[in-house]
């Protein structure tokens, strides 16, 4: 009987245990997780840190709700993504590329680029766009569209609570002030519109209604993961304390102190109903700090913070009703992992665009109509081509899933304004300060064309009309006038020679055409007029007489670019070749032979390490025939090409006009080291070789020239200053220049 009753009590105990066990390893009777994830900016990339090792001590999460960058750290977890992916994209993304609303230097058209490296504002003049503008410096296009790529399959409006984990994020209607919580809608449009800080980026409009970040309102949101369903709460904090009077020094000091002072009762309220709050460090760190040291290191504090209260979360466990080495299954996000994965869609379209320009542009972009699938490849592929056209402002996508498994493909295009105002400026020690203006307008005819007005302001001044013809992408016909007002000091080998002030008058008919975006040709006419005021000599073999003369010029150019960036390429080459054929009645000059000019041009950028890059170069420009006209002669002197006159060749050394013989040939080598983040520090060294012929030119004594230069990558452009020497002048040469070259 005995031996019965033990039989049966050892059976119970089996049968307790194994019921415990499912118990605490069910779904069912556990409490339910949620995480919440305040704002921050970029402090909020500590939130991943703090996911690690919550997902190290085993910690199941049922609920996530976030604020601002929280949102996005929420958003994407909820869809699969693990704290080492984030890790990992965060680290890869160009955050001052994504911050702003600039084109990819690679998907810009070579027009673009151009336009990229010479304006540092534009201004859109069209009501519909100042509307869609207004409150914020930067539209988050960039942003948007990273969201986009990285929530493929979630693009259709969409019930939060059936994500892989239920999310839910916050931001604030500022129509009538009340806190709007999205639980469904399109993802990436919920967590833009969450981290949508005022004044800073534009608000995101739905409706009636007008979204901005929701730290103005509930910046650590407690009460909206309850409200879930959330029994145990772990909440991650990244925001910083509050500032004293002296430390509230800026404009984004006081906007972020008031952001953080709005939603006060709120956050300590939130505080009091976490089961678990950490609070990490981010002292000495703003909501702007997203060098790769400052993510880096905010990752870890994050990790850290959260690591300090390990012996909590392993306490939670146990009252959530888990044993201690309970790991539950996260869900994963792994669609379109690889180049050749292959998207099965039930239709591509185009939204924003005329019917008829649809099949142009799946030509254009490699799309098949019929074809049963694209890959990641191809639609990376067809948003870059797209993205370099010239006709849109604005590109993204959205993949909406069928009942069938496979997705609704819909390219998302806003075609480019009708009106802008571009603005350059530049201060340098040669020129002091020029202002650089340019209003373009796009019209509506029947072939696309646009008109463009541009004038400069400074020491030298110009005023120029365009208006283009663009039959086919890329492909345009030009017609110009501009006037030109220069005043130039001419120097011959250190000495002033004599100074020239002259007006210069232009017309210009040309046709270009871009191949494979980067190569570009053109070809046409011009008349020239120069009339010149004053020409003052130093020197007695300079006393020349120089009467007004015009001239028609025949001239045809090609130019290459590959460079990955405007400013401190670290790889790729630029490639320019021209040739000109220089007449007064389009058969002769002055009755004699037309005389010509054949130029080249070559940089390279070589980066054998990630901060240090080898830039060699090779300019060259020859004048043939017997009467050369005074304006075409050949130049050297300045750190760019044209930086005078448009032929005149850059050499190091040589900060003004250096005048040359007509075959001028220059080698040139420039050692480029990175410091730190945007900091560059170079030496430059080259030779130059002149003479009047181009067969004498290696009999002649090479001239060199070297320069010690530093230079900053700034949001105004690029700020250098260089110290240089040149046996040519056998003089020191100092040179400080702010903002982009024009």
């Amino acid at each position: 009987m005995n031996r019965i009753v033990l039989i049966i009590s050892f059976i119970v105990c089996i049968f307790i245990q194994t019921s415990t066990a499912f118990a605490q390893n069910s779904n069912h009777p556990r409490k339910k997780v949620g995480i919440v994830l305040s704002g921050g900016g970029a402090k909020g990339v500590a939130h991943i840190g703090a996911l690690k090792v919550i997902r190290e001590a085993g910690i199941p999460i049922d609920y996530i709700a976030g604020t601002s960058m929280g949102s996005i750290v929420g958003g994407l977890s909820a869809i699969g993504y693990n704290p080492y992916q984030l890790d990992s994209m965060v680290k890869a993304q160009d955050w001052s590329f994504i911050l702003s609303d600039k084109i990819k230097w690679s998907e810009q058209s070579m027009e673009e680029r151009k336009e990229s490296e010479t304006y540092v504002l534009s201004v859109p003049l069209s009501k519909k766009l100042r509307r869609k503008a207004a409150g914020g410096m930067i539209q988050g296009i960039n942003l948007y569209n990273l969201f986009q790529e990285l929530t493929m399959g979630y693009h259709d409006s969409i019930d939060f609570k059936k994500l892989p984990i239920p999310f839910a994020c916050v931001s604030e209607d500022i129509v009538n002030g009340d806190k709007h919580v999205f639980h469904d809608g399109v993802l990436p449009f919920a967590m833009r519109a969450s981290m949508a800080i005022p004044g800073v980026f534009t608000p995101m409009r739905q409706d009636s209604m007008v979204f901005v970040d929701g730290g103005m309102i509930d910046n650590y949101p407690v009460d909206v993961c309850k409200a879930m369903g959330a029994d145990i709460i772990i909440g991650i904090d990244v925001q910083s304390d509050l500032k004293k009077a002296d430390k509230l020094n800026t404009a984004m000091d006081v906007l972020l102190q008031i952001i953080d002072l709005s939603g006060q009762d709120l956050y300590y309220k939130n505080v009091k109903a976490s089961n678990l709050h950490v609070k990490v460090d981010v002292k000495g760190f703003s909501s702007a700090s997203f060098t790769p040291a400052a993510i880096d290191t905010l990752i870890i504090r994050g990790e850290e913070a959260t690591r300090g209260k390990w012996d909590e979360l392993i306490a939670l466990k146990k009252k959530i009703g888990l044993s201690d080495d309970f790991q539950p299954n996260y869900p994963t996000y792994d669609l379109m992992v690889r180049d050749d994965q292959k998207i099965y869609v039930d239709n591509i379209s185009f939204t924003g665009i005329k019917d008829d320009d649809k099949k142009w542009l799946m030509r254009k972009c490699k799309l098949k109509e019929n074809s049963p699938f694209i890959t990641k490849g191809q639609l990376e592929n067809a948003l870059s081509i797209l993205r370099g056209t010239q006709a849109y402002s604005s590109v993204s996508y959205k993949m909406a899933p069928t009942a069938e498994g496979k997705y609704n493909l819909d390219f998302l295009l806003e075609e480019k304004y009708e009106k802008n105002l571009n603005i350059g400026i530049r201060f340098d020690s040669e020129e002091i300060a020029s202002l650089l203006l340019n209003a373009r307008y796009n019209l509506k005819t029947k072939i696309p064309s646009k008109v463009s007005v541009t004038g400069r302001l400074g020491q030298r001044y110009i005023a120029r009309l365009d208006y283009t013809l663009e039959p086919l992408q890329m492909r345009k016909f030009n017609f110009a006038y501009q006037f030109e007002y220069n005043d130039i000091n001419v120097f011959d080998r250190g000495s002033k020679a004599y100074n020239t002030s002259y007006k210069h008058q232009l017309g210009e008919f040309s046709f270009s055409d871009v191949w494979f975006r980067n190569f570009k040709f053109q070809f046409g006419l011009k008349f020239e007029y120069y009339k010149y005021s004053n020409l003052l000599y130093n020197t007695p073999q300079f006393d020349i007489e120089i009467k007004p003369e015009h001239f028609f010029t025949y001239f045809a150019n090609v130019h290459y670019n590959s460079f990955n960036k405007a400013y401190f390429p670290t790889r790729g080459n630029d490639f320019r070749a021209g040739y000109s054929l220089y007449t007064t009645n389009f058969v002769k000059y002055n009755s004699h032979t037309p005389f010509s000019a054949v130029n080249a041009s070559w940089v390279g950028a070589y980066s054998p390490t990630d901060r240090f890059t080898i830039l060699p170069a090779i300019y060259g420009r020859v004048l043939i025939g017997d009467y050369v006209a005074y304006p075409f002669l050949n130049f050297i002197g300045g750190n760019y090409l044209g930086r005078f006159v448009p032929q005149q060749m850059p050499f190091a050394g040589i900060n003004h006009m250096e005048i040359m013989q007509n075959a001028t040939a220059i080698a040139a080598i420039k050692l480029r080291q990175r410091i730190g983040g945007n900091n560059y520090v170079s030496l430059t060294g080259n030779i130059v070789l002149s003479d009047h012929d181009i067969t004498g030119i290696f009999q002649n004594q090479c001239k060199f020239g070297v320069n010690l230069g530093y230079g900053y990558n700034s949001i105004f452009g690029p700020l250098e200053a260089t110290f240089g020497y040149s046996n040519q002048t056998k003089k020191a040469a100092f040179y400080v220049n702010l903002g982009y070259y024009f």
